[in-house]
């Protein structure tokens, strides 16, 4: 029987993933603003919109593996 890892250490690399995802998705958003010139936040606003989606499904699908 293999040992599991404890939740604690499944969680913490899961704020990792967090993080990395949300900056990604508004660096993008930011980079698309720039290249297209665009003077609203809605490039930042779309982009982080849809990375905390990712991170929504992220979560759950971690908490139905355990």
């Amino acid at each position: 029987m293999k040992k599991q890892p404890r939740n604690w250490l499944i969680f913490s690399g899961l704020a990792f993933q967090i993080g990395t995802i949300m900056y990604v998705m508004i660096y993008l958003g930011g980079w698309i603003q720039e290249k297209w010139d665009i003077a609203s936040k809605f490039p930042k606003l779309a982009t982080s919109s849809i990375g905390l989606v990712l991170v929504l499904i992220i979560i759950i699908k971690q908490s139905k593996r355990d």
